[in-house]
């Protein structure tokens, strides 16, 4: 096995090896965008309701997010190089069959697949980023790193909405099988092969406990908008997360070697970064699915031009990448994360004031992108810094894990907030039950009633659903404004005190450094 970027030199081929990395970053992050621009389409396609469509969107975060912590020990015992090409391949086959599908069961299924590759995908590529470069350059590559997220945001709705808007929506998985070859290809023969000395036996009973808390949680969530929050599918959902919870916990502290890093998850800088990226993440999940279907149902925008609309967030994010270096001097990761998710928090309340016309959107887009830029770095930075490099396939997939929840969370809670106030708006402006229940399904009624009549209704049911989206986009706000909060209080102030000794246990710092004294 190599063992490179321990020794303050790094891997001589590591920049190249970074744009091997960023590939297979952005190949999943753009699955989703494409996913995005094609919702309007697919429900009539498959005719879907919401919340099936949020099920297809999510089946993809939960498998991912579930299999994660399993993936990182996985990867930390058999090689990271493994862990990362095993993963890309899994997620192309998912993507063949996405393909081909032809019902919400299939698409669901394969979306699964997806998640379950990509999974492997994002803790390998960040262990093998951490092993290739030097202690001084891994804070550059990971914002790199991150940043091609931002790149995988951009193109997605406006590859998506070209694809969508001249083929069919099916054809939005056949983009993703170029940048896979790609990376399956060079991957093999640039990536060199790192794995822990001592690495952690897998833990198969934990994985299946945590992913069934995490499937309960949205599942409830889900099903509480749509039926209802004291109904039996909700209450059952919340039911499976609360025992999940439990028997994980249990579980894991009586295996002798469990997935979770109890003594990590205790200390003040991993939870404070942990959870900003979490809230982080589901402010962005939620606007997009949200605003995606806003601009097409309520602004009449075509999937490419919807695509083009939304791209301007990621550009934004890639100026608030390179602007955290510079910020960070100053400020440290505090200043940087904090001051991302209050500026994020303002651009996304922003998104969702802006009722009439698309200046106020670009507006909003270009401040949640800068802050996202901003905070998603340096919480990653922080993270990987509390533990050597021999340790950072697990400790990788435990950030990834709160990562992909926020977008499973925000997916559905936001998601849920715009199905249950449309509904009630839509009730409350008295349009018949059938066309409260879902804006496509009143554009239907709509266009078959024709004339005035359909035309108010249409007009009505826009209203209804442009003030449920101003409602659920002020709930992804608020809930990012918490995470500035919570980072505030929690990360540390200076990057070297990431390394510090804490009231947990003894500090573990980058390999080849020394370990600090505590800092006052």
């Amino acid at each position: 096995m190599h063992r490179t970027g321990t020794d303050g030199t790094g891997d001589p081929r590591r920049w190249w090896i970074l744009g091997v990395l960023s590939l297979a970053l952005f190949a999943i992050v753009l699955n989703n965008g494409l996913l995005n621009v094609a919702i309007p389409g697919m429900m009539r396609s498959l005719d879907a309701d919401i919340g099936q469509v949020q099920f297809i969107v999510d089946s993809y975060a939960l498998a991912l997010a579930g299999a994660l912590l399993t993936a990182g020990t996985l990867s930390d015992r058999y090689g990271h190089k493994r862990a990362a090409l095993t993963g890309t391949a899994v997620f192309g086959a998912g993507s063949l069959v996405a393909l081909i599908a032809d019902g919400t069961g299939q698409l669901i299924a394969a979306r699964a697949l997806m998640g379950l590759g990509a999974a492997f995908i994002m803790p390998g590529t960040l262990a093998v980023l951490v092993h290739v470069f030097p202690p001084a350059e891994r804070a550059r590559a990971i914002g790199i790193w991150s940043g091609a997220s931002a790149l995988g945001v951009a193109a997605g709705p406006v590859v998506g909405g070209f694809l969508v808007g001249h083929f069919w929506w099916g054809s939005i998985f056949l983009v993703n099988l170029v940048p896979v070859a790609v990376v399956l290809i060079a991957g093999a023969l640039l990536l060199p092969e790192s794995a822990a000395a001592k690495p952690r036996r897998a833990d198969p009973v934990g994985a299946l406990l945590g992913t069934a808390a995490m499937v309960g949680l949205v599942f409830g969530t889900i099903q509480g908008a749509k039926h209802g929050w004291t109904s039996a599918a909700p209450l059952t959902g919340f039911a499976v997360a609360a025992a999940g919870v439990v028997a994980f916990v249990l579980w894991e502290r009586a295996h002798p070697s469990p997935m979770a890093d109890f003594a990590l998850l205790r200390r003040a800088p991993f939870i404070g970064a942990s959870v900003s990226i979490l809230l982080l993440m589901f402010g962005l999940a939620g606007t997009l699915f949200v605003l995606t279907q806003r601009l097409q149902f309520s602004l009449g925008y075509g999937p490419l031009k919807a695509g083009l609309a939304v791209m301007p967030v990621a550009f934004a994010v890639l100026l608030g990448t390179l602007l955290c270096p510079v910020l960070g001097r100053r400020a440290g990761p505090r200043g940087c994360v904090t001051a991302g998710l209050a500026v994020g928090a303002v651009g996304i309340l922003v998104v969702g004031l802006a009722d009439r016309g698309y200046p106020p959107v670009l507006a909003g887009l270009l401040l949640a992108g800068a802050g996202i830029g901003l905070a998603i770095g340096p919480t990653t930075d922080v993270v990987m810094s509390l533990v050597p490099p021999e340790r950072s396939g697990a400790t990788g997939s435990l950030d990834m894990t709160m990562q992909e929840l926020g977008n499973a969370l925000g997916v559905a809670v936001v998601g849920s907030a715009l199905a249950q106030s449309y509904t009630a708006q839509a009730g409350a402006a008295g349009l018949p039950d059938a066309a409260a229940r879902t804006l496509d399904g009143a554009l239907r009624i709509a266009e078959n009633a024709g004339g005035a009549a359909g035309q108010a209704l249409a007009r009505t049911a826009r209203d209804a659903f442009g003030h449920a989206a101003g409602i659920s986009l002020g709930v992804a706000a608020a809930v990012v404004a918490c995470g500035a909060v919570i980072a505030a209080l929690l990360i540390p102030g200076r990057r070297e005190d990431t390394d510090a000794v804490d009231d947990t246990g003894p500090a573990v710092a980058p390999a080849g450094q020394p370990v600090p004294a505590r800092q006052s």
